[in-house]
């Protein structure tokens, strides 16, 4: 199956305008010979589109210096470049600490070099108010890099890399993330040469329905500055994608948007896969996990390495077996060098050898990984075991009360006055980071549709005394936001009389208990195997997201027991009950009123008709997604065969834990 867009050439794309921009400063009189002077986190993201040696060559730049003053004294601007080139965010903070730089180090004492500034966003405007509010607007030649982000993690994620996944913009009213998000979708149609085209579209939540017109705003106002070669080629592709329906079923593109609220459960919930438990014991930034005193680095998603894509999106008790399998495999082919006679093996062998070799090297690196995963979460502790888990699954005390009282707290098999104390004997005897108490608390508030009044009292009185005021100050921009909601007890009026709105647009849960129930997010099986999962249960304790179900309905309605039909059939969320999940809801089939007549059958053709399918979704969660999130995604298309061969690509903000939730509720 041929794909609509390639994310492999992201960076290439990246990668060429930062050139083609240093291009454009040499030409316009500076030499060959740039300083650069790179903001610290920017580093990080060049890290991923090339090698330094690599971004030397194209970018013709002679030295690399952090955006500081220390680096501008006097004893060392008898060496400066002709040619200074600043690259950083656009954020106020570091444009000020730049006007700083200009104003007292450098234009003082050198009139002579060329000053140019790279801003890498997609906000020209605000940035060129700051430059001109900060004094600067005539000293420096400004530069606007859009294409830095999102970079491809993996062939299937493009992330932003916002922090926290944006969360913390959106929490304060900002709406910089969907700007971001919709700039992002619309670079991916126009660099697929326009083959992307969106023809429907499923949007859960009132961020994701300004994101979408956000991006039907930029999209026509892009089509308003076209070349008429441009729109020909946008109206030749319409032309045929609408032939008939074998034509369209061939190359329809689905874009799914849900907010981050839609779903707050599976982002509190302790991740179970290898790349969800590794985020969250080890830390993953921006794909790349380090093991300090194994002095590795691996990243993740490499394009070059097998036994990621083995073991990503596996339950973390299944990752010892498999790369222990995969370890005694790969011996058993390097042994076979003992036993060659013939002239021609041996010539074969050697042109596999360097695979082979490098296959054992990525085994013994996630061997690390997962070694370092284990320690990690017993570190402290004594002899421990997961109750119903495998052996490898990592085991201590800590680790089993926390994934325990989860459980507990999603079976909603306690009631209110014993759940919070549950929380809080967790509190006393493992004293947590306050990130895993507030994550009980929203899973709990969630679940019983609030916290009672002289609970959540109780409960802030001692969050307050074991962690001061930080606590103090979330807990309260947690019930500002509804993620946890305290209620009074009103047992004397009747349940209609009593009903309060436990929602808001930042937690769209409205009744746990019948979301639960409708989408079979706890589906019960008589034989667990993480081998062969029959559910997307795996990557979290027991629980199926709801966002992943919202996708999985779709296409299918098995998990509800429907029939099937092995026709290729498009439910989308017609007939679904989503009436205990607020927030607005919104599909559309994007077919011009011209060509709706080809779309009158109610059953599209079947799926082995349908040949060089080239179909494509696009998914993308406001306010971040998780590993676990996306594994359990994975899963569900994989398994449905009229999903299985659709190219997926998901466009997030950030990936994201549920530490990252509780730090974006902070003041700031």
């Amino acid at each position: 199956m041929g794909v609509l867009f390639d994310t492999k050439t992201v960076p290439q794309t990246s990668l060429a305008d930062l050139a083609a921009i240093f291009r454009s400063i040499g030409v316009s009189g500076a030499t060959s010979d740039h300083l650069l002077v790179l903001q610290h986190s920017i580093s990080r993201l060049l890290d991923t589109l090339a090698s330094f040696s690599t971004l030397k060559k194209v970018t013709k730049i002679s030295k690399v210096v952090w955006i500081d003053e220390q680096n501008f004294d006097h004893e060392h601007m008898e060496t400066i470049s002709s040619s200074i080139v600043f690259l950083c965010d656009g954020g106020f903070e570091i444009l000020d600490a730049i006007a700083g730089i200009l104003k007292r180090k450098i234009l003082p004492f050198n009139r002579t070099s060329k000053i140019s500034l790279i801003v890498a966003n997609r906000l020209p405007s605000a940035t060129d108010l700051a430059i001109e509010n900060l004094g600067i607007k005539g000293d420096v030649k400004v530069y606007h890099w859009s294409s830095l982000r999102p970079i491809a993690l993996e062939s299937d994620i493009l992330d932003l890399c916002l922090p926290q996944g944006g969360l913390g913009e959106l929490f304060s009213g900002s709406i910089n993330p969907l700007d971001e998000l919709a700039g992002s979708l619309l670079d991916l149609v126009i660099n697929s040469g326009y083959k992307v085209r969106i023809t429907n579209t499923f949007i859960k939540g009132e961020h994701s329905s300004k994101l979408w017109n956000i991006y039907q705003n930029k999209y026509q106002t892009h089509l308003t500055k076209v070349d008429p070669k441009t729109k020909k080629r946008i109206q030749d592709q319409d032309e045929t994608l609408f032939v008939d329906q074998h034509s369209f079923f061939n190359r329809n593109v689905d874009f799914v948007c849900l907010d981050r609220s839609v779903d707050l459960v599976s982002a509190v919930l302790t991740q179970l896969t290898y790349t969800g438990l590794c985020h969250e014991t080890l830390g993953v930034q921006l794909g790349m996990v380090s093991v300090p005193e194994e002095n590795l680095k691996l990243r993740f998603g490499d394009f070059n390495d097998e036994i990621y894509q083995l073991v990503r999106d596996l339950n973390f008790s299944m990752v010892g077996s498999v790369l222990n399998s995969k370890a005694r495999t790969l011996q058993v082919e390097y042994d076979k060098r003992n036993n060659l006679t013939d002239i021609e093996e041996m010539k074969k062998f050697v042109g596999e050898l360097n695979k082979l070799k490098e296959s054992q090297k990525c085994v013994q690196k996630h061997t690390v990984v997962a070694e370092s995963i284990l320690k990690s979460v017993k570190d402290g502790d004594l002899e421990r075991q997961i109750p119903g888990l495998e052996a490898e699954m990592p085991t201590s005390n800590k680790f089993n009360a926390f994934v325990e009282l989860q459980q507990e707290i999603l079976s909603d098999s306690l009631d209110n006055k014993r759940n919070c104390a549950a929380i809080l004997e967790y509190m006393y005897q493992f004293e947590p980071p306050l990130s895993e108490v507030l994550r009980l608390m929203i899973l709990t508030s969630i679940v019983k549709r609030g916290v009672r009044e002289p609970e959540y009292e109780h409960m802030k009185t001692e969050i307050y005394h074991m962690y001061g005021m930080d606590a103090f100050k979330i807990l309260l921009r947690m019930k500002e936001l509804k993620m946890v909601y305290p209620r009074e007890s009103l047992s004397f009026l009747p349940t209609s009389m009593s009903e309060e709105v436990v929602t808001s647009p930042h937690q769209l849960i409205r009744d746990f208990s019948s979301i639960g129930n409708g989408l079979n997010l706890m589906p019960v099986s008589d034989q667990v195997d993480p081998a062969n999962p029959q559910d997307a249960d795996f990557g979290l304790p027991g629980y199926v997201p709801i966002i992943t179900r919202l996708i999985e309905a779709i296409y299918s309605r098995e998990f509800l027991a429907a029939p099937r039909d092995m026709r290729v059939r498009k439910y989308g969320w017609d007939n679904l009950d989503l009436s205990a999940l607020d927030g607005e809801l919104r599909q559309e089939f994007l077919v011009p009123e011209t060509k709706k007549s080809l779309f009158n059958s109610t059953i599209p053709p079947k799926a082995s008709q349908l040949a060089d399918r080239k179909d494509l979704i696009i998914v993308t969660f406001v306010g971040g997604m998780t590993y676990s999130e996306i594994s359990t995604i994975r899963f569900v298309l994989n398994k449905n065969p009229v999903t299985k061969s659709k190219q997926v690509i998901f466009l997030t903000p950030g990936i994201i834990t549920g530490v990252d939730l509780i730090d974006s509720l902070r003041y700031r």
